[in-house]
């Protein structure tokens, strides 16, 4: 038994490796392509709008391919999965360093690099809920930190690539790097698929029956024969649609906790995409951007961290955590168009990147609360794809606004009012609650 546990935990941080070394490559890759965002428009002669909706359609396909994690940790394990997804995400990255058209970027990188940040990142977040059954909050905030991490390096280190050796030569050097995660994923340890016993049919042995191949007709042997492959396939096509785990969208508490989940990510993909830009906009530098999500990435990675422990501890309940951080990141959007001076933009990053950053944790422990660890899985591929589905309907509208407007400011403050909706998801819970407590009575 100590054997297993220790096993376990081993697994567990493991797989806390893993998922930090896949959120410092999602920030690298999405909020790198932002800091490019300039260079990529000068370079393909293209508006901000259809530069911004080809990052937005990368980050929509990473949510949506999420629904194949399951079935491949069901077919190849999750070692071989995170591993050659690993180094599939270097591969393109590499490949689409000699993209000639930013069609040709948007899908090199939505084709490969997509599916395969998505599928680790999921896999490894529900091995997590699986494998602490304490400190899980500590836990998923070390591992979801690595965002923190990619957000402090990915400006200054993005920006000196690009001054170095351009675009091309950036996207080939995080290509290398993106390949070390599946160094990572090699370490993990895949489950047994050995089959049980129970999966075998036994066989008559006794000498006095014999096969009564006589005893029917050879059209009903036929009919036999298709009413068995039906059935084979049927079971088969059941087994599939288990693997995707559809049956979690009915559940109201899954939409519970899907709201917050799907508002933060969306904002926080168009923020990654659009922020530099938009300090830019208000007449900062390049560096002076890049200094305000290097500071971002310090807050975030000290609220990760921080709310996880105290959360673990009893210190803070979960409920007004979670309600606190999407109050404060709502706020610094809506405030957007009155933030001009060096050191508001700097504290506001610094907030919004924290509270935000802070979100990620306290919605997964969120999550396993109300479904358990068991349905971690499909939940969190459901999620993403209703957040896919969001960024393709909608991620080019802050660009859009600014080649109409010339400012991003009331675009921000829109994305403020979208984030403030995970609000209405805790009052439905609360609404829930009360109505089974009066009936209780």
């Amino acid at each position: 038994m100590d054997t297993v546990q220790a096993g376990r935990s081993h697994q567990g941080w493991y797989a806390v490796l893993c998922l930090f070394v896949s959120y410092v490559l999602w920030v690298w890759l999405i909020k790198g392509l932002g800091v490019m965002l300039p260079t990529l428009q000068e370079q393909f002669a293209a508006q901000t709008w259809l530069v911004g909706w080809m990052l937005s359609i990368i980050t929509a396909v990473i949510c949506v391919t999420g629904l194949l994690a399951r079935p491949l940790e069901v077919m190849f394990g999750i070692r071989t999965v995170v591993t050659v997804s690993g180094f599939i995400l270097g591969v393109s990255m590499v490949i689409a360093s000699f993209a000639t058209s930013i069609v040709m970027l948007t899908s090199i990188l939505a084709l490969a690099a997509g599916p395969a940040l998505s599928v680790v990142n999921i896999l490894t977040r529900a091995l997590l809920g699986r494998c602490f059954t304490t400190n899980y909050g500590t836990a998923v905030g070390i591992g979801t930190s690595g965002a923190a991490v990619g957000m402090i390096t990915v400006g200054p280190f993005t920006q000196l690539l690009l001054d170095t050796y351009g675009w091309r030569g950036a996207l080939l050097f995080l290509g290398g790097l993106a390949m070390h995660l599946g160094v990572c994923g090699a370490l993990l340890r895949s489950a047994s698929t050995d089959e049980t016993n129970d999966s075998y049919q036994p066989l008559s042995t006794d000498a006095n029956e014999e096969p009564q191949v006589g005893s029917s007709s050879a059209e009903e042997t036929g009919n036999l024969k298709k009413s068995s492959r039906l059935s084979a396939f049927k079971d088969a096509l059941s087994a599939q649609m288990k693997h995707f785990g559809f049956s979690v969208c009915f559940k109201f508490s899954f939409w519970i906790t899907a709201v917050p989940f799907i508002c933060r990510r969306f904002v926080i993909d168009q923020w990654m995409i659009y922020y530099i830009s938009q300090a830019e906009a208000k007449g900062f530098s390049p560096y002076d951007a890049v200094a305000f999500t290097t500071a971002g990435g310090v807050g975030n990675a000290v609220s990760k961290i921080l709310l996880g422990v105290l959360v673990d501890k009893g210190l803070l309940k979960l409920r007004p955590a979670i309600a606190l951080m999407i109050t404060l990141s709502s706020s610094v959007f809506l405030i957007t168009p009155w933030v001009n001076s060096y050191w508001l933009m700097m504290v506001t990053a610094v907030i919004f990147c924290g509270c935000s950053g802070a979100g990620a944790p306290l919605n997964d422990m969120y999550t396993r609360e109300l479904l358990g660890p068991d349905l971690l899985e499909c939940a969190f591929a459901w999620m993403e794809l209703a957040t896919a589905i969001l960024s393709f309907s909608l991620g080019f509208f802050p660009g859009w606004m600014y080649d109409q407007t010339g400012s991003f400011d009331w675009a921000f403050f829109i994305l403020g009012c979208v984030s403030a909706l995970s609000l209405m998801a805790l009052l439905m819970e609360w609404v829930q609650a009360r109505c089974k407590s009066q009936q209780a009575a």
